[in-house]
C-alpha cells in the first residue's frame, strides 16, 4: 500500500471514529430525554435556551446525559432526623442520647421517598446552576488552565449525592463571595481555600457526630447546622468551594485493613495541575503533603458526576469481574498518592482476572483487580507497607490463591509457614496500636493517684505516680504499704487532660465498690465521671482542661493495698477472661493453633511455625483484628513495618 492510500485510510478511520462518537453522544442524550417522560419539555427548554451559546449548551448536555443516574431521598423521617441532629451540642452530642452507643436509637433510611432527577428537574433550576458555574469559572484566575472535563466534573454539578435539590450554589455564593472578592484577591487556589476554610470554622465550627445512618443532608442544612460525619464535612466544603469557583472533588477509599467502612476527604485543583488533599475541618491543603490518615489504604478513587467511559463494555459485562470494580462514576487516582507498581506471578490455575486482597474484620477482601497476561498480573500505583494476598476471580467471587506477602513499595516478602521450625511466641494484642491510641495512653504520664479521708483533700497521701506512658491498658500497682482513706482521685499532669478509662482500688484481696464520683472540670465528651469504674475499657472520662482531677468516693474509710488503672485505649490488648484462638496461614488457608482463655495480659503459644503469617481471634468480644508476624521474638503488625 502506497503512502497516499494509507493516508486516505487513516483519514477515513478518523472520520468514522468521529461519526461513531457523535452517534453515541446523541444516543446518550436521547436516552436521558426519553427517561424524563413528561419532564422532557423542561430539559429540551434548557437546550433551546443555550442554542446560541455552544459552550453552555454542551454543559447542559453533560448534565442531562448523566441525570438518569441521580435521585433525591426525602421524607418526614429524614426531616425528623435533621431536627434531632440540629439539637446536638457543640461536641456533636444529642442531649439524652448516649453518644457511646452507635446502635441506639436505631434509624434506617428505609421508606424515604425516592425522586428521580430526570423526571423532576426544572429548566429554571438547571439554567441558574449552569450560569452561576460559568460565571465563577471565568472569574477566578486559577481556572485559566482548567480543562473542560474538569470543569464539568468539579465545578458544574448541581448536586453531590442523593440530597434534595436546592439552590445551594446561589446561597453559598451570596454568603461567601466576599472572601475571594475582597479578603483574598490573589491567584493561588490553595491560599484561597485556606481563607475560606478558616472563615467557615470561625463562623461556626463543624460538629462531628457519628450517630445514625442517613442520605446526604443538603447544602442549606449543613450551612446552618454544621453537623454530621466525615462525608457531611466534605459535602459542606465542596458546596462552598464549587460555588466560589474553586474546583473541588471527593477522594476516597472503599476499605482498608484497618477501616472496613472506608474514608472520604476533599481535594482541590492546584494551579500546578495537581490535586491537593485535606481533611476538613481538621487540616488545610498544603502543597507536598499527601498524607491522608493513618489507615494505609491500598487504592484511591475520585467521585465523578459523569460516567467514566474508560472501562470497556467487555470488562463491565464480564461475569468474573466483582461488581465493586464496575462502578462507572468513580475514577482511580492512586497515582496521585502512590508511585509503586506491584507485579505478581500467577499460577496456571487462576482465571483471566486476579485481585489483590487485604485482611480485615470480614476476612480477605479484594481491593484491586488486574488481568492475567503471560503468567503475571501488574497492579498499578498500589499502597505500600501492606500485607496482600493474590485472589482468583471466578463468577464475581474472589478466593485466596497462594501465600500472603508484604509489599514495601519496592519488593515482596512472602510469608510461608515453616513446619520444620516451631517456636514459642508471646502475644499482647490482636490489632496494631495506632499513634492516636499511643497519644491517649501517654496522656497519663506525670499523673498521680492520691488518697484522703476528707472530701477536699486537705490532707492527702500519694498512692502512685505515673512516671512513664503506660504500654498496656490494664496496669496493676501493689502499694509499698497499705494506706487508709475514703476518697481517691486521679490528678493529671499540668497541661494534660484527666483522661482515664478505668480505676479500681483493693484491700486484702477485696475490691472496694464506689458509692459516687465527681470531677473538678466538666467532661469534654458529654460523659460522666462514673465511667471510670463501669468495667468498660472503651468508655472513659476526659476533662475539658489540663491539670484536672476525677474523684471516687468509696463510701467509708478503708485500707487500700492495690490499685489498677486503664488509660483511654482501644481494648485490643489481651483481655483477662476472654477466649482467644491463634491461626497461621498454611497451604489450606487459616489453620488453628488452639484456643485458650487469657489469665494474664499476654498469651503464650507453643509450636508456632516460623515465617508464618498469624491472626489472633477473640471469641468473646470485639471486631478489630489484623494479621501479624513474629520477628526477633516480637509481635509485629504490617503498619509497624518490616526491617
Amino acid at each position: 500500500m502506497n503512502k497516499s492510500a494509507w493516508n486516505r485510510l487513516t483519514c477515513l478511520g478518523m472520520l468514522l471514529g468521529m461519526l461513531l462518537g457523535a452517534c453515541r453522544n446523541d444516543m446518550r442524550l436521547e436516552y436521558a430525554l426519553q427517561a424524563a417522560g413528561e419532564n422532557r419539555a423542561e430539559l429540551e427548554r434548557v437546550l433551546a435556551y443555550y442554542e446560541d451559546e455552544p459552550e453552555k449548551r454542551k454543559a447542559a448536555r453533560f448534565l442531562i446525559e448523566n441525570m438518569p443516574y441521580y435521585h433525591s431521598m426525602q421524607g418526614e423521617k429524614l426531616d425528623s432526623l435533621k431536627g434531632v441532629l440540629a439539637s446536638a451540642d457543640s461536641l456533636g452530642v444529642v442531649p439524652g442520647l448516649p453518644w457511646y452507643d452507635p446502635n441506639w436509637p436505631s434509624y434506617s433510611p428505609e421508606n424515604l421517598r425516592r425522586t428521580e432527577d430526570v423526571r423532576t428537574v426544572t429548566a429554571d433550576f438547571l439554567i441558574r446552576n449552569i450560569d452561576l458555574a460559568f460565571e465563577v469559572w471565568k472569574k477566578r484566575p486559577w481556572n485559566t488552565e482548567l480543562s473542560w472535563e474538569e470543569f464539568c466534573e468539579f465545578l458544574l454539578p448541581y448536586r453531590v449525592g442523593d440530597e434534595a435539590l436546592e439552590n445551594w450554589r446561589e446561597v453559598c455564593y451570596r454568603r461567601y463571595s466576599f472572601l475571594l472578592d475582597s479578603v483574598y484577591t490573589g491567584s493561588d487556589p490553595v491560599e484561597a481555600v485556606k481563607v475560606v476554610v478558616d472563615y467557615l470554622e470561625q463562623e461556626r465550627p463543624f460538629r462531628l457526630s457519628w450517630m445514625f445512618n442517613y442520605p446526604h443532608l443538603g447544602g442549606k442544612f449543613l450551612l446552618e447546622q454544621r453537623i454530621g460525619k466525615c462525608r457531611e464535612a466534605c459535602d459542606l466544603i465542596v458546596y462552598v468551594l464549587r460555588a466560589l469557583g474553586i474546583p473541588a472533588a471527593f477522594d476516597f477509599y472503599t476499605l482498608s485493613a484497618e477501616n472496613p467502612s472506608g474514608h472520604i476527604w476533599v481535594v482541590v485543583k492546584d494551579s500546578t495541575d495537581s490535586w491537593i488533599p485535606f481533611n476538613f475541618p481538621y487540616s488545610r491543603p498544603e502543597r507536598g503533603n499527601y498524607f491522608i490518615d493513618n489507615q494505609r489504604p491500598s487504592v484511591i478513587y475520585r467521585q465523578c458526576f459523569g460516567r467514566q467511559w474508560d472501562k470497556s463494555r467487555r470488562f463491565l459485562k464480564d461475569a468474573d469481574v466483582p461488581v465493586e470494580f464496575k462502578n462507572e462514576f468513580r475514577k482511580r487516582v492512586s497515582d496521585n498518592y502512590f508511585h509503586s507498581d506491584l507485579e505478581v506471578k500467577t499460577e496456571d490455575t487462576v482465571g483471566r482476572f486476579v485481585c489483590l486482597g487485604v485482611f480485615g474484620i470480614h476476612g480477605w477482601r479484594e481491593v484491586d483487580i488486574a488481568s492475567v497476561k503471560h503468567g503475571k498480573a501488574v497492579f498499578k500505583n498500589m499502597g505500600p507497607e501492606q500485607i496482600y494476598i493474590l485472589m482468583d476471580c471466578r463468577n464475581g467471587l474472589c478466593i485466596p490463591a497462594g501465600n500472603p506477602f508484604y509489599f514495601d513499595g519496592a519488593g515482596l516478602r512472602a510469608f510461608e509457614a515453616r513446619m520444620d521450625r516451631l517456636d514459642s511466641v508471646v502475644l499482647y494484642r490482636k490489632f496494631p496500636l495506632s499513634e492516636r491510641i499511643k497519644e491517649y495512653m501517654a496522656g497519663m504520664r506525670g499523673g498521680r493517684f492520691e488518697l484522703s479521708c476528707d472530701r477536699d483533700f486537705r490532707q492527702s497521701a500519694l498512692m502512685w505516680q505515673v512516671e512513664e506512658a503506660p504500654q498496656i491498658n490494664l496496669n496493676r500497682v501493689a502499694l509499698e504499704k497499705p494506706l487508709k482513706g475514703r476518697y481517691v482521685r486521679y490528678v493529671s499532669a499540668p497541661g494534660e487532660y484527666a483522661e482515664v478509662a478505668e480505676m479500681h482500688f483493693y484491700g486484702g484481696g477485696q475490691e472496694w465498690v464506689p458509692t459516687g464520683s465527681w470531677a473538678d472540670a466538666p467532661a469534654s465528651v458529654g460523659t460522666g465521671a462514673y465511667q471510670v469504674y463501669d468495667n468498660n475499657p472503651l468508655t472513659y472520662y476526659i476533662s475539658s482542661q489540663g491539670g484536672a482531677s476525677i474523684t471516687i468516693d468509696l463510701g467509708r474509710e478503708v485500707w487500700i493495698d492495690e490499685l489498677t488503672f486503664m488509660p483511654r485505649n482501644d481494648d485490643n490488648f489481651i483481655r483477662i477472661g476472654d477466649e482467644y484462638e491463634l491461626f497461621y496461614w498454611g497451604d489450606d488457608g487459616w489453620q488453628s493453633l488452639g484456643r485458650q482463655e487469657a489469665t494474664d495480659m499476654r498469651l503464650v503459644y507453643e509450636n508456632v511455625p516460623a515465617g508464618a503469617l498469624l491472626h489472633l481471634h477473640d471469641w468473646t468480644r470485639g471486631k478489630e483484628e489484623l494479621p501479624f508476624y513474629i520477628e526477633d521474638g516480637n509481635q509485629v503488625f504490617a503498619s509497624e513495618g518490616i526491617d
